[in-house]
This record gives structure tokens, C-alpha cells and sequence, in this order.
């Protein structure tokens, strides 16, 4: 590995960088996503049997100890039960708003690496070509096919170096987009069942 990294040239050393960027900002993404990942069903149903009993704050308790957006979102809105509608959905879009910016953040960073790596890639082998052939010029021609055959070898490490790191990032950004868009669903789903519970439950 450290051959190859050395036979890249200098442009190694960035997409190294990337791939690192990449595997450490994945990786924290995707823990947090699959750790507030919460079975929304069962949780409406709770608050929802908590609400029609008129215990607002075991409802509001049973959101707060669920994980993820859903309940985020819930708990913001069972907390302005006593205000009217429009206040209650203004607080929870403002609340869904934090949450889809904590879902997103650093998701950034895996869509610049996709775009940067086959660029640094492409980079090192236009600058490993050029070498090759500045070589060539210094023996005044090739002698042995390998003479140039090498060269360009080591040159088409980079773009392979900055594939290799695109492709699996952008697999992984699918994926946690992916994620991101079920549990914004979820969310504008689940709020505007609670906004239904708790406008019914100040008309009685």
C-alpha cells in the first residue's frame, strides 16, 4: 500500500485525505441515522392512547424518551397542546427544520469528496503523463516500450486511487440520503397526525 501511495505521486496524498474524510464522515453519519431510527407506528399509538386518556404530559414523556426526529418533533408539539393550531405547527416546522439540518449536516462533505476524488485522480495522471514523457525527452526517444509503458502505469494509479474512493462514497450517500428522505416523510406524516389529535382534543 505504501508503494503504491509512493509510485502515485503527490496527488496521493489528498485523495489519502479523502478517503480518510470519506470512511470517517460515512461512518458518523450512518451511526446516527440508524441510531435514531425508531418504530414510529408504535410510538403514535402510545401518545396517541396517552392523549385520548387526557394525560398531555405522559404523552409528552413518551415521546421524550424515544430516539430520532419523529419524536423530536412530537414531543415539540405535545409541549403546545394548550396553544392554538397555527402555533402548535409553527413549532413543530421550526423543530423539523433542526432536525432535517441535524440529519444533514456533514453530508456536504461526502458530496464534495465525490466530486473531488476522480478530479485529483484525473489530476495525478495528466501530471504523471507529462513526467513520462519529459523522460522520454531526456533519453531522446524510448528504447524499451516498458520505458513509457511504466510510466504511464504508475500515472493511472491516481485515477484508480480516485475512483475507488467516489464510487463506494457515493454508494454510501445514496443510502443515507435515502434515510434522511423516509424519516422527513415520516415526520410531516407523524406531525400532522398529532396536529389532528390535538385539535380535536380542544374542541371537546
Amino acid at each position: 500500500m505504501i508503494n503504491l501511495i509512493i509510485s502515485g505521486g503527490p496527488v496521493m496524498i489528498p485523495l489519502l485525505l479523502c478517503s480518510i474524510g470519506a470512511v470517517a464522515v460515512g461512518l458518523e453519519r450512518l451511526w446516527y441515522l440508524l441510531r435514531s431510527r425508531v418504530d414510529t407506528e408504535d410510538l403514535m399509538e402510545d401518545i396517541q392512547l396517552a392523549l385520548g386518556q387526557g394525560k398531555v404530559l405522559e404523552a409528552m414523556q413518551i415521546a421524550r424518551k424515544s430516539r430520532g426526529p419523529v419524536a423530536a418533533i412530537l414531543s415539540g408539539g405535545i409541549a403546545y397542546y394548550d396553544r392554538d393550531k397555527a402555533e402548535i405547527k409553527e413549532r413543530m416546522q421550526e423543530i423539523g427544520r433542526l432536525e432535517i439540518y441535524k440529519m444533514e449536516k456533514r453530508m456536504n462533505i461526502l458530496n464534495m469528496i465525490i466530486s473531488i476524488a476522480p478530479l485529483l485522480g484525473l489530476l495525478g495522471t495528466v501530471t504523471g503523463i507529462i513526467d513520462a514523457f519529459n523522460v522520454m525527452g531526456a533519453m531522446k526517444g524510448v528504447h524499451q516500450p516498458s520505458d513509457i509503458s511504466a510510466g504511464i502505469a504508475e500515472a493511472l494509479i491516481t485515477t484508480a486511487a480516485g475512483l475507488c474512493i467516489a464510487i463506494p462514497t457515493m454508494a454510501l450517500t445514496v443510502y443515507l440520503n435515502g434515510i434522511i428522505d423516509r424519516n422527513i416523510a415520516e415526520m410531516d406524516r407523524r406531525s400532522k397526525e398529532l396536529l389532528e389529535l390535538l385539535s380535536a382534543r380542544s374542541e371537546e
